[in-house]
């Protein structure tokens, strides 16, 4: 057993750490030496390591060291997979709430460029259309929709319900545009469609008896010159920005079909 031990110092050189970051690790709470050594050296074994790199892993990915050490205290007890999912869904939904921001700049920018496209000289179209095709491509090569209702499903959301699907599909490939001010979404509809207005309104109401977050969320849909102007505000009002985005693209994928 003790021939399997590693001192402060192996164990940091295996991980690619300074010790001092091991004593640290040992303050918060994360990471107690398995045993001493008669000199009184701290010692760790191999469950330790596994226990360090999984802390690594969890700080790349933005876990508090609160989070952490919570974590690893549930996995000693038996219980570590379910406490790991139900944070990491969080630190998914927390992360793809402060994504929204830039995904509305590139869908905004997407359509300026589009707008702009055939508007100039014809070697400055060649370089714009290819940059079109790189901003307008999903790198990912995953469906918007797939990643909408990957976060409809975890935040409980009622769009996801039969009845939201069902006034989705009549917005479906609505052209939209969206911006931020302060803490409130813009999502401006451009349609004078009756049906289309009907459709947000059903979204509002669905909305405002949401139990996942509709205490929280403030909605105002209004009839502007332009189109219908959907501003929301609250925890989850981001979802509603990545929707139309979502509606959109889809439009879009169709007709390249």
């Amino acid at each position: 057993m003790a021939s399997a031990l590693m001192t402060v110092g192996q164990l940091a050189k295996r991980t690619g750490l300074r010790p001092s970051a091991l004593r640290f690790y040992e303050e918060q709470a994360l990471l107690p030496p398995t045993a001493y050594s008669e000199s009184g050296y701290r010692l760790y074994d191999a469950v330790a390591e596994q226990a360090l790199r999984f802390i690594l892993r969890a700080q790349r990915l933005g876990f508090s060291l609160a989070d952490i050490r919570g974590l690893l205290a549930a996995r000693r007890a038996g219980g570590g997979d379910e406490a790991l999912v139900q944070i990491a869904q969080a630190r998914y939904v927390a992360l793809e709430r402060q994504l929204t921001p830039l995904l509305i700049a590139r869908h905004e920018l997407a359509h300026l460029l589009q707008d702009l496209h055939g508007a100039v000289a014809p070697a400055q179209d060649s370089r714009l259309a290819q940059l079109l095709d790189h901003i307008c491509g999903d790198p990912l090569h995953q469906p918007a929709e797939t990643t909408l209702e990957r976060l409809l499903a975890l935040t409980g959301c009622e769009l996801s319900s039969g009845e939201g699907q069902a006034a989705l599909a009549q917005l479906r490939g609505a052209h939209a545009h969206l911006w931020l001010e302060g803490e409130a979404y813009h999502i401006l509809v451009v349609s004078d469609d009756p049906a289309v207005g009907a459709a947000l309104e059903r979204l509002a109401q669905l909305e405002a008896g949401c139990a996942a977050h509709g205490a929280t969320n403030d909605r105002e849909l209004r009839r502007t010159d332009e189109g219908y102007l959907l501003v929301v505000r609250g925890t989850d009002a981001f979802l509603y920005a990545r929707l139309f985005m979502a509606l959109e693209a889809d439009l879009g994928a169709a007709g390249e079909g």
